[in-house]
């Protein structure tokens, strides 16, 4: 790796107060030093790597009163890794425990702080695992997603609700519940097998309570410990305003996000490094091709800049994106650093709440000068403030909101233009599992994460068939695919320029275009029908005479137009 410090943490009982040394046969690993804590149950070997040129292994030994042990380090070469997220990609977001039980031998595990399973409660364990989502890999490409980015998979060996894998008590192993680590690795060579990509969600703000770091901690400073519990405030302006109280400035950094959720204190150097090693660890070990970096404005943020740029130094290729669950373009783009923060943190895009809250509110609200629909115009005319504007990922809803079309009010009209958006506008999108079946809870987070029916044997309808959904599911899901494919071949609906026209009651209009295409959106959000005239648009049609609709049909532009009410038309100019 780049970094040729490495440190190696040990854990067992009363294991610094012996002597340590390694033992090589080649005298290349140098042993700088060793690390001792408050807790005589773990010891931080710091080595340097400077020396060494190939693939080995090396034993570390300690030896104590009337005790002795060993432990084989290998060192391996490294692989190669090329890959990445960009504009013509889908993402598929999955909670693993909901949507599909393929091994019901993972459901309980005894020796686990949990060990019930009921899907008639919201926030208790399903069942769904790894390889469910490796036995519907059909199933999501079919519908056109690119890659998957499951929640975490990592043990959350917590007491209740250890379904949603948030609150971490191995950083280095897969939950027995949803598989194993080598069952991660079929997962993510069946998806490169696909040319599939796969996302991982990482968290650095804080990990479960039952992790061996907290309940035996190393030393108090691993944590951040308050007279009284004390949760985070949860607002991020506080990080970026000039007038922000100090006090208030800790409690968002510093605060636990939950009374379950130990705030780690990555101002330690050796929290910090052991963070950023076991990030290093699963990418090179199975060849992650993106991260999704849970609760980003929470962890410290000069650590998490150093760690963007040890990510990217070993893996220049890897796609880093962030959530920044927050309010307002300009605080959103703060975590960008591209010309709002204070240096750049090397992460290359954010999810995309602003243009999320601009979605929903130009299909639930009435247009005004800034409000409905003129949200989204705004919202988007602030691209300014971002670097690259494209590396934005999209979402309608995920795993933390209500579901869309419950949003929406089950209103087909208006899934349909926000989906249309979605996959026309700039930016990544991702589509959170069930959409395309039209799942439409909103109450709470244990029912928005439904299970997807025909994911488990007794169910007694499988909506991964055609047969099984409804002509509405198959329109959306037909829909989807259709936009899927119009993304991953067009050039212009990927790459190529975005130009808004001003809304006028209700009725907004943008181009995609590019040297060798160009496509018109016309969306009206209102309950009547809008005209438009060509000449308006003239810049973009040009001397055009033919545009094509969606399903390939051919239809002479007018020079005056209509809209349907709650419509999005997607033509592209000229003949193919």
């Amino acid at each position: 790796m780049p970094d040729q410090k490495l440190e190696i943490l040990l854990y067992g009982e009363s294991i610094s107060s012996g002597d340590i040394d390694i033992r090589q046969e080649a005298e290349e690993v140098e042993l700088e030093k060793v690390e001792r804590f408050a807790n005589p149950n773990y010891v931080n070997l710091h080595l340097n790597l400077a020396k060494v040129t190939k693939a080995q292994s090396f034993e570390i030994r300690l030896r104590g009163k009337g005790s002795k042990y060993s432990y084989v380090y290998e060192l391996k070469n490294r692989s190669n890794h090329s890959r990445g997220l960009d504009q013509s990609d889908v993402i598929y977001l999955i909670t693993p425990d909901r949507f599909a039980n393929s091994d019901p031998n993972n459901d309980r595990f005894e020796t686990l702080n949990q060990t019930t399973i009921d899907r008639s409660e919201p926030y208790e364990r399903h069942g769904g695992d790894i390889q469910g989502i490796i036995d519907n890999l059909n199933y999501i490409q079919d519908l056109g997603m690119t890659a998957i980015w499951p929640n975490p998979l990592l043990e959350n060996n917590q007491p209740h609700e250890s379904y949603h894998g948030y609150a971490f008590t191995d950083y280095y192993r897969i939950d027995p519940r949803f598989g194993s680590n080598e069952l991660f690795g079929s997962l993510v060579d069946s998806l490169h097998h696909r040319d599939m990509k796969i996302i991982q969600d990482v968290v650095y703000n804080h990990i479960g309570n039952e992790h061996f770091l907290f309940k035996d901690l190393p030393d108090s400073s691993w944590f951040h410990f308050w007279p009284e519990y004390t949760r985070t405030n949860y607002r991020a302006p506080s990080l970026m305003d000039p007038y922000a109280s100090d006090y208030e400035k800790k409690v968002m950094s510093d605060g636990w996000f939950d009374k379950h959720m130990p705030d780690l204190n990555q101002k330690n150097p050796a929290v910090a490094k052991y963070l950023i090693q076991q990030t290093l660890w699963w990418i090179e070990e199975f060849n992650i091709d993106a991260l999704r970096i849970d609760t980003y404005a929470y962890p410290d943020q000069d650590f998490m800049r150093d760690w963007g740029k040890a990510v990217k130094e070993a893996f220049p290729d890897i796609f880093l994106f962030a959530e920044t669950w927050v309010h307002g373009e300009t605080v959103q783009g703060w975590f960008l650093g591209s010309g709002l923060g204070p240096v750049s943190n090397y992460v290359d895009g954010l999810t995309d709440f602003q243009v999320y809250y601009a979605i929903n509110d130009a299909l639930t609200k009435d247009q005004g000068w800034t409000e409905g629909i003129s949200r989204l115009y705004y919202t988007l005319s602030s691209d300014y403030i971002y670097e690259k504007p494209e590396d934005m990922v999209t979402f309608l809803d995920n795993h933390d909101l209500a579901r869309f079309f419950g949003y929406v009010n089950s209103d087909l009209d208006k899934m349909k233009i926000g989906l249309g958006m979605l996959f026309t506008l700039r930016g990544i999108p991702s589509i959170y599992y069930g959409t395309e079946i039209l799942m439409k809870e909103t109450d709470g987070h244990g029912k928005i994460r439904e299970d997807f029916p025909g994911g488990w044997p007794t169910d007694s309808l499988n909506k991964f068939t055609q047969a099984d959904r409804t002509a509405d599911e198959n329109m959306i899901w037909n829909f989807i695919q259709k936009l899927s494919k119009l993304r991953k071949s067009s050039s212009a609906i990927q790459n190529g320029k975005l130009t808004q026209f001003i809304p006028i009651d209700g009725l907004y209009v943008y181009f995609r275009s590019d040297q060798s295409e160009t496509y018109m959106v016309i969306v009206n959000v209102s309950d009547e029908a809008r005209e438009w005239s060509r000449s308006k648009y003239s810049e973009l049609l040009n001397n055009a005479k033919i545009f094509q609709s969606l399903d390939g049909d051919e239809l002479t532009i007018p020079e005056k137009g209509s809209a349907p009410p709650k419509s999005i038309e997607i033509y592209r100019i000229g003949k193919l």
